[in-house]
């Protein structure tokens, strides 16, 4: 990965933003990796030499490196910064570093940073996942593991808006947490082998050959059909299948048309270091954010 320093930004700064590449071997996946889609893992392992990424876009990264470094200090019973891993049947290795992990209570506990907006849309899906990759790889290494909690810093709490809205996160700090059964073990184990299992299909595929990340993948919002009056600027009524809205511009007469409002994959064009060689984002989505 090059960074570039388009800001002149000093050169320590620079270098805390300048990784190496996550998983070298592509016959290794980490936790996080799971979670993204099969062309972006591909695409980012095969680019990676090429990408370019200015050291001003990965300022949170930064900011997510010193909150590790001052919450990950080892209590007793705790190791901090654990690495895990576990080979699967396929040859492939399944792997975890761990922020905090308690052997004598069994939990396992994970530092983030993160939007209020992820609080207010209850969105840990991706959190719950991860945390349970992590209690599978400690679980097939002979550790106990009953619970997963995510300590999270809101880089963006306003303690004004907290104030009036009961609703809005009320600290800068939240806590995600759940307990882990047997049941979630299984469901992890199911979880990883189908990740494992698409990643094998594709992975000797060329670029344009392996399918786009699905709409959950690329954080796309759903296509909307607007039913629409001559003469005003607001819907009549937005529904979410085309059958639907042409029946009703058909039933509201003339004078009534119907305007897609195609879905935006907010993760594309903002937060996925491959799109520049991704088709599917050259094709469909570059467009959609220029025209923005």
């Amino acid at each position: 990965m090059q960074i570039t320093n388009n800001l002149n930004l000093p050169k320590g700064i620079v270098k805390a933003v300048t990784t190496e590449q996550h998983n070298k071997s592509e016959m290794e996946l980490s936790a996080t990796t799971l979670l993204k889609g099969v062309k972006e893992i591909i695409l980012t392992r095969r680019h990676w030499e090429e990408i370019v990424i200015d050291a001003s876009d990965k300022m949170w990264a930064i900011f997510g490196t010193a909150v590790h470094a001052l919450l990950e200090t080892e209590g007793d019973n705790e190791f901090s910064e654990c690495d895990v891993k576990v080979p699967m049947p396929n040859g492939v290795s399944i792997t975890g570093k761990i922020d905090n992990y308690n052997m004598e209570t069994g939990v396992i506990t994970d530092y983030k940073t993160a939007s209020v907006w992820k609080v207010i849309m209850n969105d840990f899906e991706d959190w719950r996942m991860q945390g349970l990759v992590y209690a599978w790889l400690l679980a097939n290494n002979g550790f106990k593991v009953s619970k997963c909690r995510f300590v999270a810093i809101l880089k963006d709490q306003s303690k004004s808006k907290a104030k009036y809205d009961s609703a809005y996160p009320q600290s800068p700090v939240f806590v995600y947490e759940f307990p882990v059964t047997v049941t979630d073990l299984d469901e992890a184990k199911k979880y990883i082998t189908e990740r494992l299992e698409n990643y094998l299909k594709f992975i000797n595929e060329p670029d344009d050959k392996i399918p786009p990340c699905t709409d959950k993948e690329r954080w796309a919002s759903e296509t909307k059909y607007a039913v629409m009056k001559n003469g005003r600027k607001s819907a009549v009524r937005v529904f979410t299948t085309k059958p639907e809205a042409d029946m009703k511009a058909a039933e509201l007469g003339a004078g009534h048309y119907v305007e897609i409002r195609p879905g935006v994959s907010r993760k594309c064009a903002d937060y996925c270091q491959c799109c520049d060689y991704c088709n599917f984002y050259n094709s469909f989505v570059k467009n959609q954010v220029n025209e923005e």
